[in-house]
């Protein structure tokens, strides 16, 4: 049976760990599994068990943070049921049921990618210039979703492409998996959103973005959110979203929220 894989990268909390407990409650273990690559070592309430055994230390916004990814991808490939692969951070949270997610990612080979303007590109990548032409260099949100195939071409040997290429550009990963899908002509296997907040995989609230709720100041973190805007984003195509601190679960302790999330099998 085709499984999601759901790769979190955390410091040491997942944020809101309670609501992803009732969002995996009752599935079916043959369609997902999770892995877990942290920071610092801290005890998860339910989903300890899928913490990797060689995480690295990861620094933020370098080259360390694509590694980590890989090394999430790299575990996940292993099981070769697994047929999408997702990263997730801590502060991320579900706005679809896992049945709606399976289903909609299921039916398709495709991998998710939020595209971004290029212009956004330089100078922030002028360091790659000597090793990439300019036109295959490209950015993407740093919360997509991978298929077989990109794993296989993106994940495996590209340390040293990270570490000697990627470790002057600031937000490498933003930078690394789509340039080199561009690279390697893989757009064939993707499906792209454009800078988009809510209408892509994973919401996120970045000021200037085309959203009803937008901020007015860099990329949001939720402490709290209204009603009204929980309801917009569940309507919303968006299957996951970012960033809810700990303090934004008293928002989703809702029954709207909460009955979106859970699959029929769950209920």
């Amino acid at each position: 049976m085709k499984k999601l894989a759901f790769c979190f990268l955390i410091y040491d909390i997942i944020n809101n760990e309670e609501l992803w407990n009732i969002f995996f409650k009752n599935i079916d273990p043959d369609k997902y599994t999770i892995f877990i690559h942290y920071k610092w070592n801290k005890p998860l309430k339910y989903f300890d068990k899928y913490k990797l055994e060689n995480c690295i230390e990861t620094k933020y916004e370098d080259q360390t943070i694509p590694i980590a990814y890989n090394i999430l991808f790299k575990k996940a490939y292993e099981n070769t049921d697994n047929y999408k692969f997702i990263i997730l951070s801590g502060a991320c949270l579900p706005f679809k049921s896992f049945d709606f997610i399976y289903e909609k990612l299921i039916i398709d080979h495709y991998g998710y990618f939020n595209i971004c303007p290029p212009e956004q590109c330089f100078p922030n990548c002028n360091s790659l210039l000597s090793v990439i032409d300019k036109k295959f260099i490209s950015k993407s949100h740093n919360w997509f979703i991978l298929n077989r195939k990109l794993v296989e071409n993106l994940c495996f040997d590209k340390d040293h492409v990270l570490n000697n290429y990627f470790n002057k550009v600031y937000a490498p990963a933003e930078y690394f998996y789509y340039t080199y899908i561009k690279l390697l002509s893989l757009e064939s296997e993707i499906k792209t959103t454009l800078n988009s907040a809510n209408n892509a995989t994973t919401f996120t609230n970045w000021a200037g973005m085309d959203y009803k709720y937008v901020t007015y100041r860099s990329l949001k973190n939720y402490n709290s959110i209204s009603e009204e805007e929980i309801d917009y984003l569940l309507k919303s195509p968006c299957l996951f979203g970012r960033k809810f601190t700990r303090d934004s679960i008293t928002s989703f302790i809702n029954k709207t929220y909460l009955e979106n999330i859970a699959s029929k099998s769950s209920i």
